[in-house]
């Protein structure tokens, strides 16, 4: 993989009210798609499906994604689950989705969820409310933290927030982190930080950043690590996810490109996937292989089914292998699929 040494001349456009603003299409042709699906072997693919307004998991051992039986498992806020009428009316389908084991609670699963305007902490897989909240600012990106508490980044609210959720159903005290068009949140647990995106709003440098998380579970804190602080090759950070099977090794997206982070070397490289423009969401299965989407809109040709809904969104969820061979892709006619994540509970 080749070093990133500048960064793009093309200035692209951040995502603003909506998570994805700029949908002028990527002007080097996609490769083409694997026509004859086949079974991949994998954990679980959750999707936020702007469609249908819910969260999504798929099996990516199945080949036919419009089978009852290749769809595991959807949500949505309800109030039969502990949510009240008004976070289920304006639950959009989720800009984020994190499964994780906790021991703090009886060793059970939990999952951590944005919408632009939702946060919740729900059981998984039965749903059932943990913790919600109606929050402004454009959510982009939510994490549960070991000690039951959740971290939260908005786009147009300038900030990256831990929420005191531990303390109990309707807890809203909180700390904040000053970070402008604040995109992704990702727990570390070797380093003990959260790894962030956004904009440092005194220079407008586009940063990936870590931040350490003290104080109390009642009165959390945040403070910069600024030694891990990197300015991003391209504009508009995006996305940050687990590299599996490497845990000094990050996924990183921006508007511009698709980076892998090194955090001995605080260096970014080109992701074997070829640098694709736009990708909203990307992970990699234990196996190696590597799942991504980007909107349809940024796609050239722009494929025949496609999400006619908002220009930040598609219908396929493209495969990878580890060398960055595309390998296949999956259609879910009509969804609207804005990110994808691992369903894995490991941090990293």
């Amino acid at each position: 993989m080749r070093k990133i040494i500048l960064g793009l001349l093309v200035m692209l456009t951040a995502c603003s009210k909506n998570p994805g603003a700029d949908t002028a299409p990527d002007p080097t042709p996609d490769p083409p798609a694997v026509k004859d699906p086949e079974p991949y072997p994998g954990n679980p693919l959750a999707l936020t499906n702007n469609s249908t307004r819910q969260i999504e998991i798929y099996d990516p051992a199945k080949v036919d994604w419009n089978t009852a039986e290749a769809k595991k498992w959807r949500w949505s806020p309800l109030p039969s689950q502990g949510f009240t009428t008004e976070e289920a009316n304006k639950f959009g389908g989720g800009t984020d989705f994190k499964v994780r084991k906790m021991s703090v609670w009886q060793n059970a699963t939990y999952a951590a969820i944005s919408d632009n305007s939702f946060a919740a902490i729900i059981a998984y897989p039965s749903g059932e409310r943990k913790w919600s909240k109606i929050l402004s600012g454009n959510l982009h990106s939510a994490e549960l933290l070991p000690n039951g508490n959740l971290a939260l980044a908005a786009s147009d609210g300038n900030w990256i927030r831990v929420y005191a959720t531990s303390q109990g159903a309707n807890n809203n005290t909180y700390a904040e982190f000053p970070l402008g068009a604040a995109h992704a949140v990702l727990w570390d647990p070797k380093l003990n930080c959260l790894w962030v995106t956004g904009q440092d709003q005194s220079n407008n440098a586009h940063i990936l950043t870590a931040l350490a998380v003290g104080g109390t579970d009642a009165q959390p804190e945040l403070t910069e690590l600024k030694a891990y602080r990197v300015t991003l090759p391209t504009p508009w950070g995006h996305e940050i996810s687990a590299y599996y099977g490497n845990t000094n090794l990050l996924w990183v997206t921006t508007n511009g490109g698709e980076y892998v982070f090194n955090k001995t070397t605080k260096s970014l490289y080109v992701s074997p996937t070829n640098n694709l423009t736009f990708v909203k969401g990307i992970g990699n299965q234990p196996s190696g292989q590597i799942v991504l989407v980007r909107p349809d809109t940024n796609k050239n040709p722009r494929p025949s089914a496609y999400c006619s809904l908002n220009g930040w969104a598609t219908s396929w969820v493209d495969f990878y292998t580890a060398g960055g061979e595309l390998q296949g892709s999956r259609l879910v006619k009509g969804a609207c699929f804005y990110k994808v994540k691992i369903v894995y509970d490991n941090y990293q």
